[in-house]
């Protein structure tokens, strides 16, 4: 089987020579908070992978190229692109703009009132910060490569004892995947906020009516989105402050909202004519009687 090794030998890489990257987090969120700053913060992406616990970080300091990989939200290791290791500091020693980029970077992967200054920044200033560079070569691959994921915990691997089958080799190159179809959308707080730009665009386009389910006691609100960015500037109003924005939801804890789409309306569609759907859904779901509409 054709393996990333043998693409690396073609290249006139020895694959002694090359770390392989496997950022692959548990948490499916912030796997698509990284491929969104690949596809729009390439900076803020290249600030997470520049520093590494203790035993990661030795294997890449004895080697002077690294190639990255990201598991993406549907579960498949996609080629970032091959870096050269230009050496390392101390993340200690490094300047006012490497913490506002590491701010930035640690905001976009938790959530923006996650962070405070360098006072999360803490855990990493024992560690090595490594200058890494994108290079050109198979730069035609990010994106489009797809490997098979070796399994295990260690996402810091030496290439040539971990030959990486290729699985598939796409013909576009798509980190964030695209969005949904509306009636199988489901979004919690933190995916809102860590939302890809094309995924804002398209919820900006959609107005309709809403179901927020709270995930403490699975109670639910009827909601509905006509105004300025439609769904994207709805959903993003509740999940903006501490707590619910409308007296029913006040007594709720945003952080624990799900939303989803009850019925998808066209873009002309009045605002009397999305309070109407809205109320019928209402009805039809109970959640007058029963939930959180009054």
């Amino acid at each position: 089987m054709f393996s990333f090794n043998d693409l690396l030998t073609i290249n006139g890489i020895s694959p002694q020579d090359v770390a392989v990257a496997l950022h692959k987090p548990a948490n499916t969120s912030e796997r698509q908070a990284l491929c969104t700053m690949i596809d729009e913060d390439f900076a803020a992406f290249n600030a997470y992978q520049s520093t590494h616990a203790r035993i990661p970080e030795a294997t890449l300091k004895a080697r002077g190229i690294m190639a990255s990989f990201v598991m993406t939200s549907d579960g498949r290791m996609t080629f970032v692109g091959l870096f050269a290791n230009a050496g390392s500091q101390p993340f200690a020693q490094a300047g006012p703009h490497v913490y506002a980029l590491f701010v930035r970077m640690t905001r976009k992967m938790t959530g923006p009132d996650e962070v405070n200054g360098r006072s999360g920044l803490e855990a990493l200033q024992n560690r090595l910060l490594f200058d890494l560079s994108r290079l050109d070569t198979m730069s035609d691959l990010s994106g489009r490569l797809i490997v098979q994921d070796p399994g295990a915990r260690n996402y810091m691997r030496v290439a040539d004892c971990t030959p990486l089958p290729v699985v598939e080799l796409t013909k576009e190159a798509q980190m964030t995947p695209p969005v949904p179809n509306w009636d199988a959308l489901v979004l919690t707080a933190p995916d809102l906020r860590k939302l890809p730009n094309s995924w804002r665009v398209q919820l900006s386009a959609w107005r309709g009516v809403y179901l927020i389910v709270d995930r403490c006691d699975g109670a639910r609100y009827v909601g509905a989105a006509y105004g300025s960015e439609n769904l994207f500037g709805r959903w993003s109003q509740h999940v903006a402050r501490e707590i619910g924005i409308t007296k029913e939801l006040s007594q709720c804890d945003p952080a624990e909202f799900q939303f989803s789409i009850l019925e998808l309306l066209s873009p002309a569609a009045t605002a009397d004519e999305v309070i109407g759907a809205e109320r019928k859904w209402m009805r039809r779901i109970g959640t007058l009687e029963f939930g959180l509409n009054t």
